[in-house]
Order: C-alpha cells, then sequence, then structure tokens
C-alpha cells in the first residue's frame, strides 16, 4: 500500500478484502481503461508482503456476453503498446522494462471447443510473470491477465507444473485445477 504509484489515474487505491477462501484476495481495486474495465488484485504473505499482484482487463462488451467479445488489450511481451502502456501506468516503467527483458520459461495452451487459453511464465531479473488469455476463434484476444510473481523460482515452476497438469482435459474438474 506503501508504494501504491500516486500516478495511477486509471485504478484507485486497493482497498483490503474479506478473505472467505483462499482465492480471493488481499488487495483489490477496479477502474476503467481502453475500453473496458480493469481489476488489480494482491496477495500478501503472512508478514503482509504481497507475493503477486494481478491487473485483469475485460472489454466492456464482456459485461454482457463473458465469452463472446473482444478487447484490444495484450499482456504478453510481444503484445501491443496499449497493454505495455497499462502496465507501465500500474505498476510503474521499471516493471515494464525488467517484464519486457524476462525470458519466457514455458507457454501453456488450453484448447477448448472454439476458445483457446493461453498461459505464458517468464523470469525477469527483479519479479517472476505470468501472463493468460483468453480468446475465440477469429476474434481479437478477449480477455487478458499479467501477474507479477515474488522472485521466487522454485514457487515459479510449481505454478508451470501445475498449469501443464491442469491443461489436460480429463483435469478440468479435479478440485487441484479449480483451487487459486
Amino acid at each position: 500500500m506503501r508504494n501504491w504509484r500516486a500516478a495511477t489515474h486509471i485504478l484507485p487505491r486497493p482497498k483490503a478484502e474479506r478473505k472467505y477462501t483462499d482465492g480471493y484476495p488481499d488487495l483489490s481495486s477496479q477502474g476503467a481503461a481502453a475500453g473496458g474495465s480493469l481489476a488489480f488484485s494482491a496477495f500478501l504473505n503472512s508478514n503482509g508482503v504481497s507475493e503477486s499482484e494481478t491487473i485483469d482487463y475485460r472489454p466492456e462488451a464482456c459485461e454482457r456476453e463473458p465469452y463472446r467479445c473482444s478487447g484490444q488489450v495484450i499482456f504478453q511481451k510481444s503484445g501491443n503498446d496499449l497493454g505495455h502502456l497499462l502496465i507501465a501506468e500500474v505498476f510503474g516503467p521499471e516493471v515494464l522494462e525488467d517484464f519486457l527483458r524476462s525470458e519466457a520459461l514455458k507457454t501453456v495452451k488450453e484448447p477448448g471447443g472454439g476458445s483457446s487459453q493461453v498461459s505464458v511464465f517468464y523470469a525477469g531479473q527483479r519479479f517472476n510473470y505470468t501472463t493468460w488469455v483468453h480468446g475465440e476463434s477469429g476474434r481479437t484476444r478477449a480477455i487478458s491477465h499479467f501477474t507479477v510473481l515474488e522472485k521466487n523460482d522454485a514457487e515459479l515452476r510449481r505454478r508451470i507444473q501445475l498449469a501443464e497438469t491442469c491443461s489436460s482435459p480429463r483435469m478440468r474438474s479435479d478440485p487441484l485445477c479449480s483451487a487459486p
């Protein structure tokens, strides 16, 4: 909270959330940008230090038709200027630079009927990162997530292994794969 960038105009200062389960963030904020909604969430460790912070972009049309909408924000290294601008606005230009210099370690694709989900895991110098994009055939990317993770390579490997396991169609209903 101390370090929340005063220059961030698109998201209000995060507020503490009531945690019903581990899947609920400790802090969150909602705003609007680039013709859609932008949500910020942070998960803290027992010392109150951030372990992960995520921004989630959903085009305005997603409110009416969650899986039938298109968006222009792409949170990937090869993404677009709009995605990179939002990363810099929320997390600061230093995080964007570290992300752009990071090494892509693994891409996990989860095919679905007419839609796809792609997660990419990156190792940066200061932080680790994940991106997640849900899209549909013939449409611009629809829903994008960008997560900054603490620099813990063992945790990043655990997340990669979990994503690989859960990308199997037979694992979709497994409780392991529905947990955060």
